[in-house]
């Protein structure tokens, strides 16, 4: 019995004791800076960060192969059974916006024969292709770098919402963190009372004053309430290092939490809020893009069907003769030009191609009104929510005001001899439920206001140029 063993109240004394010296040593941490310090160091945000730096390099890339800036040196030896033949040279080629591919080449040439004289060849070879129907414009060339930005857009559109999450996060840690913190605080009170009520209790059951089923009603609240402690603590322990991972810091820094006030924010009209969602939500962003992603790709499935024509010049100016100066006169000329045509006729397989895109491209329109729907049916229900925690928050402050004056009053006529054990009981049982009520609603209210930011778009707000698509779709259908 919990009066034969008050070893329990000397632990949580002890474990008071050393909480109360940690906590002396713990750093000062207000909202603000903690999201500040997630955003900067959390793990997982670094890392999206780096995937990010990753699809720029990627873009870069596909700049450089598209423009198709190339300095090649040429060169080749060899000897046979006739002839030694060995040949160098330099060559450069770029590919101009319309897909135009321009090349310059340089190069000497000796081949030394058994019974032949010997030649010296040296030449400059201009080339020029032009490409035709399916290949020619910025449409196809500007593919691969077209791609790559998309990717880009889409990794930093998901790495700014996964930003926003983690503020989300952060406060929702928070906040629960002081919920513990002040839980415990109430039921290290309501511990308190109880063990100086049990042993008013206890010791009128031998003056027949109190009966037996109301003394051990207040042991057993006694018990419940180590109990309750217990458990808090090992929480608050767990919370605090899952805070701590959050925010990029060693599992075993301590912290001292400061309570932030409420947010008080305006509610707004439904359509109203919808459109505030709908023009700062990357997602939705991100989803609009898809369509013109899905449209692009369908212009060129189109271009498919035309075939693949290309006009092709070069002209070569070279010297040749047994000598160096021979080679160096550059005298002679050699031209041509002409098409090049790759026709598939069967076009069975690039139809169904174009099919496919079509299809794919409707997908996404689809796909762009259900984010669109989604977003409305998380903006409604998150003010809804918001407007609910408020309202809970004002009833149950109100209860805990009553509870407290009916548990005061409780105990006054219960130490004046004047109350049953059995109502302080009940009302020191409904006191700490109204205290955690309010506490866990003070909770709601906070993190609901930060959650409705959140579906909003507004809690980290998202650069402008990526909400904007490539080709100023609106952002409202």
């Amino acid at each position: 019995m919990w009066n034969k063993s008050p070893a329990w109240w000397v632990v949580g004394v002890c474990w008071l004791a050393l909480s109360v010296s940690a906590w002396a040593e713990a750093v000062e941490l207000t909202l603000e800076e903690a999201i500040e310090q997630a955003l900067e160091h959390n793990r997982e945000i670094a890392k999206g960060a780096l995937d990010v730096q990753g699809y720029q390099v990627a873009r870069q890339e596909a700049q450089e192969a598209v423009r198709g800036f190339q300095v090649v040196p040429e060169g080749a030896a060899g000897m046979g059974s006739t002839s030694d033949d060995w040949r160098t040279g330099v060559r450069a080629e770029a590919t101009g916006p319309v897909g135009t591919r321009v090349a310059l080449a340089a190069t000497i040439r000796s081949v030394e024969w058994d019974k032949q004289p010997d030649i010296r060849r040296g030449e400059v070879r201009a080339e020029i292709s032009q490409p035709l129907l399916r290949q020619f414009g910025s449409l196809v060339r500007n593919e691969p770098v077209v791609a790559a930005s998309d990717r880009l857009l889409a990794a930093r559109r998901a790495w700014e919402r996964d930003r926003s999450s983690l503020v989300l996060r952060v406060v929702v840690l928070y906040e629960g963190l002081i919920y513990r913190r002040r839980q415990i605080d109430s039921d290290e009170a309501f511990a308190a009372r109880m063990e100086k009520l049990w042993a008013l209790a206890d010791a009128r059951e031998h003056q027949g004053r109190a009966t037996r089923t109301e003394v051990l009603r207040m042991d057993f609240q006694r018990g419940e309430a180590a109990a309750r402690l217990a458990t808090s603590r090992s929480r608050l322990e767990i919370e605090f290092q899952e805070f701590a991972n959050l925010l990029g810091l060693p599992l075993e820094t301590v912290f001292r939490l400061v309570p932030p006030p409420l947010l008080d924010l305006e509610l707004q009209a439904p359509d109203r809020a919808l459109a505030v969602a709908l023009s700062e939500r990357p997602d939705y962003a991100q989803a609009l893009q898809d369509i013109d992603t899905g449209e692009r790709q369908v212009r060129l499935a189109r271009r498919n069907l035309l075939p693949d024509l290309r006009l092709s010049a070069h002209q070569t100016v070279y010297g040749e003769g047994e000598d160096w100066d021979d080679a160096g006169r550059l005298d002679q000329d050699d031209w041509f030009i002409g098409l090049v045509a790759d026709v598939n006729l069967n076009r069975r397989e690039t139809r169904l191609a174009l099919a496919r895109n079509q299809l794919d491209a409707e997908g996404r329109r689809q796909v762009a009104a259900i984010v669109r729907h989604r977003l409305a049916l998380e903006v409604n229900s998150a003010q809804a929510a918001y407007q609910r925690a408020r309202a809970e928050l004002d009833l149950a402050r109100r209860n805990r005001e009553l509870a407290v004056n009916r548990a005061e009053l409780a105990r006054v006529l219960f130490e004046a001899g004047r109350g049953s054990g059995n109502s302080v009981s009940d009302a020191e049982a409904d006191l700490m439920g109204a205290e955690l009520a309010e506490l866990a609603a003070w909770q709601e209210a906070s993190v609901s206001a930060y959650r409705l930011l959140h579906v909003l778009g507004t809690l980290l707000p998202t650069p402008r140029e990526l909400l904007q698509t490539k080709e100023g779709r609106p952002h409202e259908e």
